[in-house]
C-alpha cells in the first residue's frame, strides 16, 4: 500500500504539465491499436519504426509529450478548448473557425499529419514523425478534459483533493483515476480490454472523424466531469474513480480502435 501511495504521489507530481492520459495510457492505446492492424498495415507501420531502430507503437507513443520541451510550437496540438458553456449562436461541439481558429489544435493535427502519412512520396522521416504524432493524438483527443475548457485551462486551474493527495482536475483525468485503478502489467490489461471490444463496438467505432472525437469527449466533460459529477475545487468523493474508471477504459479502447482504422 506504501509503494502504491508513493507511486501515485509521484504521477500526480508529475501530471500538472497536462500529458494526456500519461504514460501508462497512451501506451494502451498504442497496444490495442496494434491488435486491429490490416497486416499490410503493420508491416508498412514496422517499416517506418524501424527507421530510428523501434518495433512497436507502444515504444513511440509518449514521443510527442518527451519533445514539447525542445519543440514548444506542438504544445497547442494536444489538445482543442471546445467551451464547456459556448456563446450564444455557436454549436455545442467542435467549431473550428472557433475553436482551432489558426489550425493549432488536436483536431486539425490529425487532419493534418494523417494526410503526411498517407502521403507515400513524403520522405520517410517526415512520414515516421507523423506517424509519431498520430498515434499520441489519437489518445490525446479522446481524453475529455483535453477537448473542453471552462476558462480553467481544462481543469488544469480547479484544485482538488484526490486520494489524500492535493492536484488539479485535469491532472486526475490525465493519470490519477488509472493509477488508483492498479491494473498491473499495462499490456495484459491493453490486451484484456481488446478482448472485451465486440464486433459491432468496433463497426460503430472505426467511422467518424477527429472532429466528431472531439465534440464526442467534450459532451463527456460537458455532462459528466462539469455536470454530474463533484469537480471542486476541493474533495473528489472515495468513489470518483471506481465511477470514472469506465468511462476512461471505454475512451482508451475508442481511441485504439480509431487509432488503428486512421493507420
Amino acid at each position: 500500500m506504501k509503494a502504491f501511495a508513493a507511486t501515485l504521489a509521484m504521477v500526480i507530481a508529475l501530471s500538472g504539465r497536462a500529458l494526456a492520459w500519461g504514460e501508462e495510457g497512451h501506451r494502451i492505446v498504442a497496444e490495442i491499436a496494434e491488435q486491429y492492424l490490416e497486416p499490410t498495415t503493420a508491416r508498412q507501420v514496422r517499416e517506418l519504426l524501424a527507421i530510428e531502430n523501434t518495433t512497436t507503437l507502444a515504444e513511440v507513443s509518449t514521443w510527442a509529450d518527451e519533445i514539447r520541451g525542445q519543440r514548444r510550437e506542438t504544445a497547442r496540438w494536444h489538445y482543442v478548448n471546445i467551451p464547456i458553456h459556448p456563446p450564444a449562436g455557436t454549436p455545442a461541439g467542435y467549431d473550428a473557425a472557433r475553436d482551432c481558429p489558426q489550425g493549432e489544435c488536436v483536431v486539425a493535427k490529425i487532419d493534418e499529419l494523417s494526410a503526411v502519412l498517407r502521403d507515400k512520396a513524403a520522405p520517410p522521416r517526415q512520414r515516421l514523425e507523423a506517424l509519431k504524432f498520430v498515434v499520441h493524438f489519437a489518445a490525446d483527443i479522446h481524453q475529455p478534459l483535453h477537448c473542453a475548457d471552462d476558462g480553467d485551462r481544462g481543469g488544469n486551474d480547479i484544485r482538488v483533493a484526490f486520494l489524500g493527495r492535493q492536484t488539479n482536475l485535469h491532472a486526475v483525468w490525465d493519470t490519477a483515476i488509472l493509477a488508483a485503478a492498479r491494473i498491473g502489467d499495462e499490456r495484459a490489461y491493453a490486451l484484456r480490454l481488446a478482448r472485451s471490444i465486440t464486433p459491432a463496438e468496433l463497426g460503430q467505432w472505426r467511422g467518424g472523424s477527429a472532429a466528431a472525437w472531439a465534440t464526442e469527449s467534450s459532451d463527456i466533460a460537458r455532462r459528466l466531469i462539469y455536470g454530474e459529477w463533484p469537480h471542486g475545487p476541493g474533495d473528489l468523493p472515495a468513489s470518483y474513480a471506481e465511477k470514472a474508471m469506465p468511462v476512461v477504459s471505454l475512451q482508451l479502447e475508442k481511441a485504439a480502435v480509431r487509432l488503428a482504422a486512421v493507420l
